[in-house]
């Protein structure tokens, strides 16, 4: 099984109060791991399309001013919100976000995107889709995405992680996934409940069995402190985890994923994307090609 120690964390911010509580994960993370954090902010800086060849002096005069404004609020989110004992960096990201944040994760040899998502469904998501979703088709990261629901607090600082959950279906890119569980639920000592969803008419040998298969995943070192889980199926997969990090009071669920080539993008499955849209808790997903 392929250990998972991120050694650098990109940190996506707009300076809202989720992306401040998404900081709060990127630093425990970040902590827990020993990784450097890179907290960024991305912006074109573009002029307005109506200004023309005479007044573009004062507009490049007006961008720089703006440019070195989001350098020195930057700095002065990072001192504010990251704790001392963290090594982390800022870096502005002269794109739009998405197309930013994509090539920083590249260029800066990022093992982790840390970054907030407002979850939100309907007509406007199914068109234009969260940044947070576009990185997650774009990039061949890990991505952990931070929710919350409307109307509660998002505390700021590192978070605790005590409970992870981790959904397999005995494929390669769940076992990628659950490699990627274990060492988040190793580096926090947290407790890992892997969750395999079957259908409802399997046997009692076949579950048994199924679940044999789940243990020989897990390596021996830490077998001792992971609670294995069978989970017969009464509806959708996604609904089922879901409930399941729900009942178990989950911090965090971690859930691999397959790239799908789609004219000439990518997309993920419909399951890891209604859990990333409606879980009760952050995801972390475990991107594969």
């Amino acid at each position: 099984m392929q250990n998972f120690h991120p050694k650098t964390i990109l940190a996506p911010t707009d300076f809202s109060d989720l992306a401040t509580y998404a900081l709060g994960y990127a630093q425990s993370l970040a902590r827990c791991s020993g990784a450097k954090l890179i907290v960024a902010y991305a912006d074109p800086f573009l002029p307005p399309p109506h200004f023309t060849a005479l007044q573009m002096d004062a507009v490049v005069q007006s961008l720089e001013h703006s440019k070195g404004a989001a350098r020195e609020f930057l700095a002065k989110y990072v001192r504010e919100h990251v704790t001392a004992d963290i090594p982390a960096e800022t870096l502005l990201l002269e794109e739009l976000p998405v197309t930013g944040i994509v090539k920083a994760a590249q260029d800066q040899k990022a093992d982790l995107i840390v970054m907030g998502t407002h979850g939100r469904s309907g007509f406007s998501r199914a068109m234009l889709g969260s940044v947070s979703e576009r990185v997650l088709r774009e990039t061949r990261v890990p991505v952990l995405t931070v929710r919350h629901k409307k109307g509660e607090t998002t505390p700021s600082g590192p978070v605790q992680i005590k409970n992870v959950l981790c959904p397999v279906n005995y494929t390669e890119v769940s076992q990628y996934a659950l490699a990627h569980a274990v060492a988040v639920a190793g580096c926090f000592e947290a407790e890992l409940t892997v969750l395999h969803v079957s259908e409802a008419h399997m046997k009692n040998a076949a579950v048994e069995a199924e679940m044999a298969r789940l243990c020989s995943w897990v390596p021996a070192e830490y077998s001792s402190q992971c609670k294995i889980q069978h989970l017969v199926r009464e509806g959708a997969a996604a609904n089922e985890i879901i409930a399941q990090a729900r009942s178990l009071g989950c911090d965090m669920i971690v859930l691999g994923a397959q790239h799908q080539g789609f004219f000439d993008s990518t997309v993920i499955g419909t399951t890891s994307v209604r859990v990333v849209r409606h879980s009760p808790c952050p995801v972390l997903t475990v991107i594969r090609q």
